[in-house]
């Protein structure tokens, strides 16, 4: 009898030696790593200088196998600087300011290595969006292994109008004990939180219909197929046709079967002109870490514009080509997202090859 499969993924897995993989993620405080600049009087909103403002970075790393992953040798760098930020300031509670006064990382309690922002890295000067590379060492049954992931803070000017929508996530990492995540909407307009606006909700591009309304949604192991996106598109009024803003958040499941590795195919790892970047797509079987070969996958995959999470471009093979086409969109150079999905049915669950 014919079982039915589906996956989908976005993100890098850590091949560990035992047969294991490592899921690296962020949780955060419920603050978005987000400030807008006015761009009259270079005010910035909210005011990380304010404690009850300052967004925290928790990393969270799962093991497939369920085993205990310990981190340590906490490094964070600062848009892509070579050399790690230096932890040597001022110590308030479990906090540890590091020497340029904009970030402390938590030295004692719950969740040491995290990250907080407490000073604005917005300004009238820099209206361009930051990012942080956190790099560790993860420890798992004895054996120690590198991991790293990097995450984007939002700058960008704010006018009288303009909107502003995020999609925090109770955890993003779905495990044996944590089996469902709560997914939160916010909205702000001109620096300011609006309260009353409507919500439509999306998996990649199709639409959750029976979410439509609600501001907040729980997500549990069945909504999930390996790494799971999705979407909310943000409307003043529930009969508006014409969306606000769009955010999107990742979940994964650490305990399905199947992964799609999405990688670069491609010698050319970098777009530029003339130089496209192809990013190939293959099915992993997570127990035995080898790769799946079913009869007749059904593929889609998806270049999306990571400001708006809109589709740029899709194809319907295991592998597609990212241009300059599609990373200046809109008149700027971006970075973009590859996702991938797979759906397949095959009587043997792993037709599988090295």
């Amino acid at each position: 009898m014919a079982n039915n499969y589906s996956a989908q993924g976005s993100i890098t897995i850590k091949r560990l030696r035992n047969g294991d993989s490592l899921f690296l993620t962020f949780n955060n405080n419920g603050i978005p790593l987000y400030q807008g600049v006015d761009p009259n009087t270079g005010g910035v909103t909210p005011d990380w200088t304010v404690a009850a403002n300052q967004p925290e970075i928790i990393p969270v790393a799962n093991s497939v196998r369920g085993n205990a992953v310990t981190l340590g040798s906490h490094q964070w760098y600062y848009n892509n600087n070579s050399v790690p930020l230096t932890f040597n300031g001022a110590i308030s509670g479990d906090w540890q300011a590091d020497s340029t006064g904009k970030f402390a990382i938590r030295i004692s309690g719950s969740n040491v290595g995290s990250l907080k922002i407490i000073a604005n890295l917005a300004s009238i000067t820099n209206i361009a969006s930051d990012s942080l590379t956190y790099k560790a060492v993860a420890s798992v049954g004895g054996v120690e292994y590198n991991v790293e992931k990097s995450i984007d803070i939002l700058i960008q000017y704010i006018g009288a109008s303009s909107y502003v929508g995020f999609v925090m996530a109770g955890t993003e990492q779905l495990t044996s004990l944590v089996t469902s995540s709560t997914l939160t909407t916010k909205l702000e307009c001109s620096g300011k939180n609006v309260t009353n606006y409507y919500v439509k909700w999306y998996k990649d591009t199709v639409e959750w219909a029976e979410k439509a309304g609600l501001k907040e949604i729980t997500v549990t192991r069945n909504d999930v197929d390996g790494t799971q996106l999705f979407i909310a598109e943000f409307y003043e009024n529930s009969g508006d046709t014409d969306y606000v803003c769009r955010a999107g958040i990742r979940i994964i499941d650490t305990l399905d079967d199947f992964k799609v590795d999405c990688y670069i195919s491609s010698t050319n790892k970098e777009v530029d002109t003339g130089s496209p970047v192809t990013v190939g797509a293959r099915i992993i079987n997570m127990r035995t870490g080898a790769e799946v070969t079913p009869t007749s996958p059904i593929w889609a995959m998806y270049i999306m514009k990571k400001s708006d999470w809109s589709v740029l471009k899709s194809s319907s093979t295991n592998s597609i080509q990212v241009t300059t086409t599609e990373t200046d969109a809109g008149g700027q150079e971006n970075d973009v997202e590859v996702t991938a999905e797979v759906s397949w049915s095959d009587s043997l669950s792993d037709s599988s090859s090295e």
